[in-house]
């Protein structure tokens, strides 16, 4: 009986960590202006550094797959990071290294998400950037009809299926719907893309398109 327990042990002790893993969700986070940074620019730079070090330690650890800077002309949100995480607590703790998370100069904005085609986190250029265009569509205040729903997504699908947009993400609540990302820098042709969509026009839904950075290879 103890031989038996001891070759069934790796497979309970393993369980464990298998279990956690299946468990993990998918995040999207905005990270979003905070408050002001020190005067002392060395300090700055210190943290930037150290800020985009831990990025790459969350990455070596199968927890992020993907991050980058954008440009919302309102400076509120700052960039965005794709993750995965059991748990809200746990995902808050990938960025306690970051002290520039830490001490509140940025916020994180995160909500769990449904992936219909992910950013790319393999076979990227590890050294190059390019600009791409990132585009949010708002919630809406009241849940769309069915048929509404349907077309929303149809809309979406249609975009994705012709190439139009490269990656799509859709949180599961918070006041953004969809989020997409395009491999173009022509936000009016992206803007006319999406004029049909369901409640855009009639200004139920909320349109932005904005300026988003990722590594080479990230988006195809």
């Amino acid at each position: 009986m103890q031989r038996r327990s001891l070759l069934l042990a790796p497979a309970f002790l393993s369980w464990p960590a298998a279990q956690a893993q299946a468990t993990r969700q998918d995040w999207f986070i905005f990270f979003e202006t905070g408050k002001p940074t020190p005067p002392d620019k060395a300090a700055v730079e210190a943290m930037q550094r150290g800020h985009i070090e831990n990025f790459k330690r969350l990455f070596a650890e199968g927890k992020l797959f993907a991050a980058g800077p954008l440009r919302d002309p309102a400076r509120v949100k700052r960039g965005i990071v794709v993750v995965k995480a059991t748990s809200l607590d746990e995902l808050l703790s990938y960025f306690q290294p970051d002290e520039y998370v830490r001490e509140g100069y940025m916020t994180v904005n995160a909500q769990p998400v449904t992936i219909n085609r992910a950013l790319h986190h393999e076979g990227i250029d590890p050294n190059g950037i390019e600009e791409v265009r990132i585009v949010l569509l708002g919630r809406g205040a009241a849940a769309p009809a069915q048929g509404e729903a349907e077309a929303r997504r149809a809309h979406l699908q249609g975009l994705l299926d012709g190439g139009r947009i490269g990656a799509w993400y859709s949180p599961q609540q918070g006041p953004v719907g969809e989020i997409l990302f395009a491999r173009s820098t022509d936000s009016a042709a992206l803007e006319a893309a999406l004029a049909g969509y369901p409640g855009v026009a009639e200004q139920r839904v909320s349109l932005a398109v904005w300026g988003q950075w990722l590594g080479k290879g990230v988006l195809r």
